[in-house]
């Protein structure tokens, strides 16, 4: 699945996940809000490695796409670790990369 006219999975879970959230009306899983579901999810320093080190693995193996990778890179903010998810992702990135994450982490690449 490398060519340009492929379907990039991961935008497309993003997308899914968008409409899912607004249907939910802010209220997020086990009544708590969405704002709060945003807070939980915090980036550490540790998380941001093993993630930008699975979805290089992940494109190197060929489990990921060029602009799949390029997705989950620029989604977790590229090269540079700010201290959290950077400003204004939205939290159903953040549902799919941490979840696309626990996936490829259990994978021997």
């Amino acid at each position: 699945m490398t060519t340009a006219t492929a379907t990039n999975r991961i935008t497309a879970a993003i997308s899914r996940n968008e409409a899912k959230l607004k249907s939910m009306n802010g209220i997020g899983l086990n009544g708590k809000s969405i704002d709060s579901l945003h807070e939980s999810m915090a980036l550490s320093f540790d998380d941001f490695f093993g993630y930008q080190n699975a979805q290089a693995a992940a494109f190197a193996s060929g489990k990921l796409t060029f602009e799949e990778a390029q997705t989950v890179y620029a989604a977790l903010g590229g090269e540079s670790f700010a201290g959290d998810w950077p400003t204004g992702t939205s939290l159903s990135t953040k549902l799919v990369i941490t979840q696309l994450m626990g996936e490829l982490l259990k994978v021997k690449f």
